[in-house]
């Protein structure tokens, strides 16, 4: 794969980068793919960052509401003035009774020169990131530059050799290092590791691909929102075990999906000049691109001394929402242009208060910390007055407590999801035929059960039976659903398993091949997995025409039940046209994608989510149909549990 470009593409001078496994050339792919492109017009970068803020803090004092008193302790970092607010997320450090190193989000407000931080103690340190990016609007400053990205990889008239990259509208020769969003002087802000996990009860222990032995904060998004009201949700915290555990607590009686961001940004590096000539840029098809710190040859580079690789996310903002509602207990749902693979991150603001208080937030994630402490001595506690979320509808959510004045919302969507899993090799060929159980139902009896499968846990009220001469059909045959038990129904349903792979499948990869033939019905086909009793009906994917959902109507979902999605995406299927649909299960994370057969499958997820995980079950579907309408055809089942993908006459 090429995973570096440079030169003119869609008409734009630029340079891309890409993660293992993709064509960074390829203009299709999003920022899940591609981990950097100088044409974005929004990249983050950091202005300021420090993970041990120390010194007294001050107490804020301002008069809001119609002139009700508030007051908060906080700790506050100057800049120069800017044209806007910028985002901020803002923590408490210390070291928790156990003695390990942990890190609170709390509420953080933004100004155009400076940006306070909310402490519970005074004997508590801070922990923050400015971005050198607005909260509330775009960069008035940006433009295109004449057609051109002005980056520049040579030598800099006054900075030496290397590769700079500015913001959209600034001149590279001579704009200031915050305006620099890719350069040889200082880090970018990079994602080290993510991921998500379901939280069930009480805390919940990561155990980290990485090590960070200096203990960096942890972006934390939490709290799902099935369409009602979000939950309050104290927190998050986030205690540092040990250099490659975390744990996570946060106050909720809900299940949760607790997304994790591990920032790969060294706020103690001082950059400077090289004390000799040193190769610091590396662009080539194995690495992508990687910058080395000062002094360091970036051939010989440890993870450590980089200060930016294609392996490590890059994060740019895609869309921007702006709500204003006054004295509204809760608003409707305003849909988002973007349509990310995954829960995508996002930064929140609130005006209220009189202030612009700001944290971070995803799908089906609420950001807990916009609001404000009212009184001393305890400043630390939260006034949760104002929740955001960005449901698993790609909509934007939002609710206050009703009464309270004017609390505008601001939100910037970042083009990149935290539970993509990253393991694209994976795919990059064909499993062995010997690792995957699958059938084809070519030895099936026509008007019969299909051998191999069982019928478990409803109510005798359909049956699934093999059909003859279905159209296209890989072996002639496929599996409909009907009445069952001489009992016609108007509208009825089977769950059958796939008795091969056995009945305690936990992470497992699955192929099968569909086709949608009448409608409009909710759930005309979903593929069970980790099925173990009828009250566990712990997930499934499917596919799925819902009206008023997104766009198009038409979905791939996934969910804890067959009727209650924790994540969707658009997509537009068609009716008569078989698909091949690739479920992939590992741990509590699930992708999914769908292409029509015939044409190659794609190289990259069209959802991704995170989910609750029973510890096993069976796999298998769950179909609708009538005695004499089908709604779904089901010609081809694979199932592997090795880790591979599962097998298939793919063409």
């Amino acid at each position: 794969m090429k995973r570096f470009a440079a030169g003119v593409y869609e008409g734009v001078m630029r340079i891309r980068a890409s993660r293992p496994g993709f064509d960074a050339e390829d203009m299709s792919l999003g920022n899940e793919q591609i981990v950097f492109d100088s044409a974005w017009p929004e990249i983050l970068s950091v202005l300021d960052a420090d993970w041990q803020l120390t010194g007294t803090p001050s107490v804020e004092t301002w008069v809001a509401d119609g002139g009700v008193t508030y007051t908060r302790r906080c700790r506050t970092v100057t800049f120069a003035t800017l044209p806007w607010e910028p985002i901020c997320i803002g923590w408490a450090r210390g070291v928790d009774t156990s003695g390990y190193v942990a890190y609170t989000q709390t509420p953080s407000c933004s100004y155009t020169d400076h940006c306070t931080f909310t402490v519970g103690s005074a004997s508590v340190d801070s922990a923050y990131i400015i971005f050198a990016n607005p909260l509330t609007q775009a960069d008035s400053r940006e433009a295109d530059n004449g057609g051109s990205y002005n980056l520049l990889a040579g030598v800099h008239p006054t900075r030496g050799p290397g590769l700079f990259v500015p913001r959209r509208g600034a001149d590279v020769l001579t704009c200031p290092d915050r305006d620099l969003r890719l350069t040889i002087e200082r880090p970018p802000f990079q994602i080290a590791e993510a991921g998500a996990v379901w939280r069930a009860s009480g805390a919940v222990t990561v155990n980290l691909t990485g090590s960070y032995p200096d203990f960096p904060p942890v972006i934390i998004m939490a709290s799902e929102d099935r369409g009602s009201a979000p939950s309050v949700a104290a927190g998050p915290t986030v205690r540092w075990v040990n250099a490659s555990t975390i744990q996570i607590e946060i106050t909720s009686s809900n299940a949760q999906a607790i997304q994790y961001i591990i920032p790969a940004y060294d706020p103690t590096y001082v950059h400077g000049p090289d004390a000799v000539s040193t190769p610091r840029v590396l662009m080539d098809q194995a690495v992508g691109l990687a910058i080395s710190q000062r002094n360091v040859d970036v051939r010989f580079a440890s993870e450590s001394q980089l200060l930016f690789r294609a392996t490590r996310p890059m994060l740019n903002v895609a869309e921007r929402k702006a709500v204003n509602n006054a004295g509204v207990a809760a608003i409707s749902k305003t849909a988002l242009t973007t349509n990310p693979v995954g829960p995508p991150i996002a930064f929140f603001g609130a005006y209220r208060l009189g202030r612009w208080w700001s944290a971070a937030g995803g799908i089906d994630m609420q950001n807990a910390a916009l609001g404000a402490p009212s009184s001393l001595p305890s400043p630390g506690a939260i006034n949760y007055e104002m929740f955001a979320t960005i449901n698993q509808e790609k909509k934007l959510r939002a609710a206050w407590v009703a009464g309270n004045s004017t609390p505008n919302l601001r939100v910037a969507v970042v083009d990149h999801s935290a539970t993509l899993l990253d393991d694209s090799d994976l795919y990059s060929g064909p499993a062995l035929e010997a690792e995957s159980v699958y059938d084809d139902f070519s030895g099936a009896t026509d008007g019969s059960a299909p051998p191999g499968w069982t019928r478990r846990f409803q109510a005798a009220s359909g049956m699934a039976v093999v059909t003859n001469a279905v159209a296209s059909a890989l072996a002639g045959k496929a599996i409909r659903v009907t009445g069952g038990f001489g009992t016609p129904a108007a509208s009825t349903y089977a769950e059958i398993t796939f008795d091969a792979p056995g009945s305690a499948v936990t992470d497992c990869d699955i192929l099968a091949g569909v086709r949608m033939v009448n409608g409009p019905i909710v759930f005309p086909m979903e593929i069970m997995f980790r099925r173990s009793a009828s009250a566990t009906h712990q997930a499934a994917g499917i596919v799925c025409d819902v009206s008023g959902g997104v766009a198009s109507g038409q979905r791939m979902w996934f969910g804890p039940a067959y009727d209650a999605a924790s994540g969707a995406t658009d997509f537009a299927w068609a009716y008569d046209t078989w698909y091949w649909l690739r479920l992939n299960v590992k741990g509590g994370a699930r992708r999914l994608k769908i292409w029509p057969r015939g044409s190659a499958e794609p190289s990259f997820w069209g959802l991704a989510f995170v989910g609750p995980g029973s510890a096993s079950g069976y796999v298998g579907l769950t179909q609708w149909g009538s005695t004499s309408t089908p709604y779904a055809y089901l010609d081809f089942f694979s199932v592997c549990t090795t880790g591979r993908p599962a097998w298939g006459p793919l063409t």
